[in-house]
């Protein structure tokens, strides 16, 4: 009994420190959205995409990807169809866009939840992310310039982001996940689990964050949240976190990114998901390698 009251107590004190954040950021993004904000960022790419020589294609689906990836694709293969990219700038592109896709999650899924959740160790994860998708940008960027550059003279096109997301779900999920995490680690199991996985060269908390990120990666944000504020450290959260994506990576992208490139781009989109989700596997293995060499 003891155990189910103290991690009610903990699950409560994680709410009221956690919840209101969550809310107040999505509600002022979103506002912010609606409002055009977050539209004129992307104007200001525009100058600068010019400047590093690329056409107004590689322009549009760069600045569009800052806001709905799927409108940015949806229209890049209208310009496949249409034969004003082959396959090879298609690829090209879809790394060069790498940044603002990943960039589209910062304010509606890193700032308003990973963040506020994991605190300094959110922020680290977010930066990682964000440097993965920029050195993939780079690589497309360098691809880019050995492809045949067709400027089609089109302006910059943006859509607005449109937030649909259940704060009442997000906080549902949240707040369970965390109590149960409490509640097992109150009754040993995490102690229990280390125990059976002592022989892996690993963290078996950052074993367990990872298995958790295979199905769900909000919820293993909130359960990293748990295990941290029952003394996980933050490299062993953070590797936890990294070894995730790289054990869910084929998963996730045959469930959300295969049937989005497949119905745009046909057999080439299978060869745009491969190669993009390789590249992301290598440098998440060689970001775990550096975390636990250097620290």
């Amino acid at each position: 009994m003891d155990e189910i009251v103290s991690a009610l107590k903990y699950t409560i004190f994680f709410a009221v420190k956690t919840v209101p954040i969550v809310v107040i950021t999505i509600y002022v993004v979103s506002t912010l959205s609606k409002r055009g904000y977050l539209n004129v960022i992307a104007n200001y790419f525009k100058p600068l995409l010019l400047k590093l020589k690329l056409d107004s294609i590689a322009v549009i689906t760069f600045t569009t990807c800052l806001f709905s990836t799927t409108v940015a694709y949806a229209m890049l293969s209208q310009m496949w169809k249409e034969g004003k990219v082959d396959d090879r700038k298609v690829i090209a592109l879809t790394f060069f866009n790498s940044f603002p896709s990943v960039f589209s999650h910062v304010y509606t899924f890193f700032l308003p939840f990973v963040i506020p959740i994991l605190g300094f160790v959110g922020v680290i994860y977010t930066l990682i992310r964000l440097t993965i998708a920029l050195i993939k940008s780079v690589v497309g960027y360098i691809l880019l310039l050995r492809c045949n550059s067709v400027n089609i003279g089109e302006d910059i096109q943006s859509s607005g982001y449109k937030f649909s997301e259940n704060i009442v779900k997000i906080t549902l999920i949240m707040v369970v996940t965390y109590y149960i995490v409490a509640l097992l680690s109150n009754y040993g199991v995490f102690d229990l689990i280390a125990n059976y996985l002592s022989f892996i060269p690993l963290n078996p908390s950052a074993i367990s964050i990872a298995i958790v990120e295979f199905f769900n990666l909000r919820t293993a944000i909130v359960f990293t949240a748990g295990l941290m504020d029952n003394g996980l450290s933050w490299k062993w959260a953070l590797t936890g976190l990294l070894l995730g994506n790289v054990i869910s990576f084929s998963i996730r992208s045959a469930k959300h990114s295969l049937p989005l490139h497949l119905s745009l781009f046909g057999k080439l989109g299978v060869k745009i998901v491969f190669l993009n989700s390789i590249a992301t596997l290598i440098l998440d293995i060689i970001v775990i390698l550096l975390i636990l060499w250097l620290f």
